[in-house]
């Protein structure tokens, strides 16, 4: 299998501990740890930061849209490291143009 894909680093964009990545349908956060519970946590303390800081929601909205719209993968668990990934569907933010 080959695979091309193109990374654009944003110098001025958003401050991120860890990696984070966008498709055309979702938005996704990283987080690594030694334990799963460690990196749940961090995961979805990114993904809050992610909704406050980009779609202008308040820390307790974001926490209740991750509760329910957003879906925690385990990534990878290698040598006591353990690797999560959230996403978040970006049709959850398309404006539909009502008032």
């Amino acid at each position: 299998m080959q695979i091309i894909y193109e990374v654009n680093v944003l110098k001025d964009g958003r401050r991120i501990s860890e990696p984070q990545y966008e498709t055309d349908d979702f938005y996704a956060v990283t987080a690594f740890a030694l334990t799963l519970d460690e990196a749940a946590k961090k995961a979805t303390r990114f993904m809050i930061d992610y909704l406050v800081e980009v779609h202008g929601l308040e820390k307790h909205e974001a926490n209740m849209l991750c509760s329910i719209a957003a879906d925690l993968k385990i990534a990878e668990v290698v040598d006591q490291n353990v690797l999560v990934s959230m996403h978040i569907s970006k049709s959850l933010f398309v404006k539909t143009g009502h008032p």
